[in-house]
């Protein structure tokens, strides 16, 4: 197998891997994934790299996703400045904007939630901590996304925070095809698992 027919075996699986784990998280009962937010949640609170940040990046649920909606609140309680992310259609990107507890979101074609694109930005190496969603993910810190690369390119801007991928112990896998411009994470938080990952030591 030469290394081009390599690289599209490793998309077809990612490929056939985040349609497998789209449509069993789409199953979770609602009362399971409370239980299992909640269970998330704790564990990412007793992560030093969350609790101690002066500010992270979080995201929105939607859908079948953990809800983040405690670790929100939570981190503003605390008073630690929490961002969340706006699609830039235009660009093909992501773009952090600083938000408080009284932001106004609102959905964007995709049906999630956004900030303002007149909130503002976060600037380059301003964040401790980055939340990362996605669909499965292994113990090595490799992660399958929705298959845009938001997060791919979002993460190499803020190469100080520490990146933890969260989602329900269901989603672990024994091993993520890695390709070209994947960007993994230092620690994957399930309900059951805390996990330091070794890609990025």
């Amino acid at each position: 197998m030469n290394a081009d027919e390599e690289t599209r075996l490793r998309h077809d699986v990612k490929a056939r891997l985040r349609q497998q784990a789209r449509a069993i998280r789409g199953q979770l009962p609602a009362g399971a994934r409370a239980k299992r937010s909640n269970a998330i949640t704790d564990r990412v609170l007793a992560l030093d790299a969350f609790s101690e940040a002066q500010a992270v990046a979080m995201f929105v649920t939607i859908r079948s996703e953990v809800d983040t909606s405690h670790l929100l609140r939570g981190a503003w309680a605390a008073g630690t400045r929490v961002a969340l992310p706006r699609i830039d259609f235009d660009n093909d990107r992501l773009v952090l904007h600083w938000v408080d507890a009284d932001a106004e979101l609102t959905p964007n074609r995709y049906g999630i939630p956004e900030p303002s694109a007149s909130l503002a930005p976060v600037s380059a190496e301003k964040l401790g901590c980055i939340l990362v969603p996605g669909l499965a993910a292994d113990d090595r810190g490799h992660r399958i996304g929705y298959g845009r690369g938001f997060y791919d390119r979002l993460l190499p801007e803020q190469p100080r925070a520490t990146r933890v991928f969260i989602g329900y112990d269901f989603q672990l896998v024994a091993e993520v095809p890695d390709t070209e411009g994947d960007e993994p994470v230092d620690w994957v938080i399930t309900d059951a698992r805390t996990i330091r990952c070794p890609a990025r030591s």
